[in-house]
């Protein structure tokens, strides 16, 4: 006892040894989460102990769907290659998990070599045994984007039970310690292929509590017409409804994720959009990666919490010698009812607890006597860590993520360097748009709408009243604020009238409105009218001698 009070300081001291986040993360769960997790049996409920590698590999995206829905296509879309071991086609041709990485040359790492390597995170998955080992393996190529990210590439989900009972091993159990892993999940749909197999219901099933993660994809929508699209996506939706219990709807990108010419180009522009959205999601994941660690291990810090609390009440409830079995029925039963009272003693949150469906199951195959009396020790230490060790690491990861380049590279991998009419980065603020918006940023030709002027009638000084010009301005139907706006940018000199030049500038900002460009805030040197320029400058000039 006197030991542990000499060295707590110095436990809750050892945060500023840290020499970033990640190495704070993985410090904290050994120091503070683990000793609780092993006195409780939890990794025999939930998920297994954490390594090193959990903590330094790079971020991760899992590609889920039914077969020859266009995930291994995606991948190679995405690469520009071929990795080690790819195979495409209409039937089933993935048959492995696949996890395509970063290396210095092509290679493929089988799978029972893959779970003993220290660098990589799936030791955990050794326990899978060699029936899905043999299925699993690892892909090394030289790449950019896979110097930010990881991709895990997985067998098509299958439709018939006989098929599914044929893979022999547990699809839905690899499946969730991948999603509970990765960064992103992308659940890929073929507009042909609209159907929730029994197996793809249960894999979605199996991504459950990790809901924030997945995205959707409606691929090779340009295979069929715009009003078809429509009805496809509505009976996805509705298909997926009755799967997903959310209230909330995932991000769905639709269209052809793959290098084959468009065979219905009508949504050229809704897929390059769709496209651009998902690649800059894509392009950001290395910098949300560590926010996204820290957010697993408070939730799983919880958890714990929840675990200890929940596995020393049922301990209580059980008789000590007769009737244990009748008991452990009762209490199983009445499950929900254990959780609010856990709750309503300790202070607990029932968002924190467990599926009851899930641990019900858990518990009914679990030797009860085996529980043990939550250790105030360790509930204080994660207590620590949840109150002031995560928000200390919390205020780190924004000067890290400020330093990677990891993000650059899956952008130059994806779409080039720079921005073209076909493809942009959304970060910063850029769209579509926006992107190209400096080449509106230049002075228009006055010679260009001198004929268009003279029709509306300017007075004998060679100027537009505000109600003649307003009357052509709002042919534009864009809202009375924008069009405010474009007039207090073109009226330079505010006398509430437009000269041909500002009348000139006023229908540029429109188009360049319509256009779908954000108006700048003030008007740029290099559009002021070359004839207020040199009284623009004279009147700046008897300011500053007035002062």
């Amino acid at each position: 006892m006197l030991k542990w009070l000499t060295s707590e300081p110095a436990r809750t001291q050892a945060f500023t040894a840290f020499a970033n986040a990640t190495d704070g993360l993985a410090s904290l769960y050994k120091e503070k989460l683990l000793p609780l997790e092993q006195s409780h049996a939890f990794h025999e409920f939930y998920s297994a102990q954490l390594t090193d590698a959990d903590f330094t590999s790079r971020p991760m995206v899992l590609l889920v769907g039914q077969y020859s829905t266009g995930k291994s296509s995606f991948i190679r879309h995405l690469l520009g290659r071929d990795y080690p071991g790819l195979r495409i086609g209409p039937e089933p041709t993935t048959d492995k998990f696949v996890v395509v990485s970063h290396g210095d040359r092509d290679q493929v790492t089988p799978g029972n070599a893959a779970v003993v390597d220290p660098s990589m995170p799936f030791s955990q998955l050794a326990h899978m045994g060699n029936a899905f080992l043999n299925r699993f393996e690892c892909a090394r190529l030289p790449c950019p984007i896979l110097e930010g990210i990881t991709l895990v590439d997985t067998p098509g989900v299958l439709s018939g039970e006989k098929q599914r009972l044929n893979r022999g091993y547990q699809f839905e159990e690899v499946i969730k310690w991948f999603s509970d892993r990765v960064d992103m999940i992308l659940l890929l749909f073929d507009v042909s292929k609209m159907d929730i197999s029994d197996e793809f219901r249960a894999v979605v099933l199996a991504l459950k509590g990790n809901d924030s993660k997945i995205h959707l994809m409606l691929n090779k929508a340009d295979t069929i017409t715009t009003s078809q699209l429509m009805r496809v996506y509505g009976a996805m939706m509705w298909n997926l409804g009755k799967v997903i219990d959310t209230p909330e709807v995932s991000r769905v990108y639709i269209g052809s994720f793959w290098d084959d010419a468009l065979a219905n180009d009508e949504q050229r522009r809704l897929f390059e959009s769709e496209e651009n959205d998902l690649y800059t999601n894509l392009a950001c994941i290395p910098q949300t990666a560590t926010f996204r660690k820290l957010n697993d291990l408070i939730k799983r810090a919880r958890l714990s919490r929840v675990h200890a609390h929940l596995s020393e009440h049922l301990k209580k409830k059980l008789p000590s010698h007769f009737g244990k079995d009748r008991e452990k029925k009762r209490l199983l039963s009445d499950l929900g009812t254990v959780f609010e009272e856990v709750a309503d003693k300790h202070g607990l949150a029932l968002g924190d607890f467990p599926d009851e469906q899930f641990m019900r199951d858990k518990l009914a195959k679990y030797d009860w006597d085996r529980f043990k009396k939550a250790d105030k020790k360790h509930l204080e230490w994660v207590d620590m860590a949840l109150n002031l060790d995560f928000p200390k690491l919390l205020t780190m990861i924004p000067d890290e993520t400020e330093k990677l380049v990891h993000s650059e590279s899956i952008a130059m991998g994806v779409v080039g360097s720079t921005a073209s009419p076909f493809a942009v980065i959304k970060v910063g603020g850029a769209t579509e748009a926006s992107v190209f918006r400096a080449t509106w940023l230049v002075a228009p030709d006055p010679e260009d709408y001198r004929e268009e002027f003279v029709a509306l009638g300017p007075n004998s000084v060679g100027k537009l009243l505000g109600q003649r010009a307003k009357a052509k301005m709002v042919e534009s139907k864009l809202p009375s604020n924008a069009l405010h706006k474009i007039w207090s940018l073109a009226d330079v000199d505010k006398d509430g009238a437009l000269t041909l030049n500002e009348y000139a500038l006023a229908m540029h900002f429109i188009k360049m409105k319509l256009d779908g460009q954000d108006l700048p805030i003030k008007l740029p040197p290099q559009m002021m009218p070359s004839q207020l320029t040199g009284a623009q400058s004279t009147k700046n000039s008897s300011h500053e001698e007035d002062a």
